[in-house]
């Protein structure tokens, strides 16, 4: 449904989940089997970040779900405040200045002059022919062209041809980036419902729509502008925050099946605690890969990368106060269907929990 760089970059991560799935599966259990056979593997020990916890995360689920949406209608609130400042030139369009140049010149060093001359965001390109397009707001062709020239001097920038540039383009992204992420959210909630129940689907659903929300209303508190990027990595939190939360439902159905005793509240919190540790791993190396493309990258991907790093956290708090919380109120409290069929010790299914059978 992308186009351009959001569907480049969408090509790219798909295959990389492919292949890491592949790997994961196959490359390293091979390479498991060389190291026993070789003898070189004698234990396995794992990494626990936390051993045995016993958090009562859902003791503070109300008032951490009421300051979220609050959060949410904060930021948002600001972002209509805003108005079409916080469209950016992929989709407000803009003047396109083309210069020539006899020195080139980094594309980062371009935005940072022209960011610290107050222009706002743009979309710098080099073309054959020594030639570059800079795409800027409407009416500031002149100012762009006078910043670079007294900036870099020995690049010798001259202006040529400026074009407006129309909303068109934008208005398209934009489109595709809304139908996709409402096609993608239906699949995850026919995917979730068959794999578990409609309950944990919308709850899975609910927490999505707060992450996309959440991390928009505090893009916009932040000054930042939308671009085609940021609709990439918008999309990819879709995807982070189902993720996480899948997880913790497959924790959460499992204890059910084997009818753990106790409230659904605390099968819930059991749930968590046994998950708190791998979430804290994975959500972990996606933070600070993210957090080495925000320190390190620069223009547009630090954007995204701000973007994505948002979407980490929000996605990964959401799994515990957003999802699971809402499956717990769903229920009124009480076990779903799920764990209606149970094992017994004699091998009898019955409802409820698990119960010793007579003899």
């Amino acid at each position: 449904m992308g186009t351009g760089p959001v569907k480049g970059f969408g090509v790219a991560l798909t295959i990389g989940v492919a292949l890491s799935l592949f790997t994961a599966l196959f490359i390293t259990r091979i390479i498991f089997d060389l190291l026993i056979s070789k003898g070189h593997l004698k234990s396995l020990p794992m990494l626990h970040i936390i051993k045995s916890a016993n958090v009562d995360f859902l003791k503070w689920a109300k008032p951490a779900f009421i300051s979220s949406w609050l959060l949410i209608a904060v930021g948002l609130g600001y972002g209509i405040y805003r108005g079409g400042n916080v469209m950016g030139v992929d989709f407000a369009g803009g003047d396109a200045v083309t210069l020539s140049y006899a020195q080139k010149v980094p594309t980062d060093q371009i935005r940072q002059t022209l960011e610290q001359a107050h222009l706002g965001e743009a979309s710098v390109q080099y073309q054959e022919g020594n030639r570059l397009q800079v795409t800027t707001g409407f009416n500031n062709a002149p100012q762009v062209v006078q910043a670079l020239q007294t900036r870099f001097p020995q690049a010798q920038f001259k202006s040529g041809a400026i074009d407006r540039v129309g909303a068109v383009v934008g208005a398209e992204i934009l489109r595709s980036a809304i139908i996709a992420a409402l096609l993608s959210m239906f699949g995850i909630l026919i995917y979730v419902a068959m794999r578990y129940e409609f309950s944990f689907a919308l709850g899975a659903i609910i927490a999505i729509i707060h992450d996309i929300l959440m991390t928009f209303g505090i893009f916009f508190i932040s000054g930042r502008q939308l671009s085609a990027p940021i609709v990439a990595a918008i999309l990819t939190i879709i995807g982070f925050s189902i993720n996480d939360t899948i997880v913790i439902f497959d924790r959460i159905r499992e204890d059910l099946k084997l009818g753990i005793r106790g409230s659904f509240k605390d099968l819930i919190n059991r749930a968590l605690n046994q998950t708190l540790s791998r979430t804290i791993i994975t959500s972990g190396t996606v933070f600070l890969a993210t957090m080495s493309l925000y320190l390190f990258g620069g223009g547009v991907i630090n954007d995204f990368a701000f973007t994505f790093l948002i979407g980490v956290v929000t996605g990964t708090y959401s799994s515990i106060y957003i999802a699971s919380a809402f499956v717990l109120w769903w229920h009124h409290g009480e076990r779903p269907r799920t764990a209606s069929r149970v094992l017994t010790e004699s091998g009898v299914e019955r409802g409820g929990e698990l119960k010793p059978a007579r003899a």
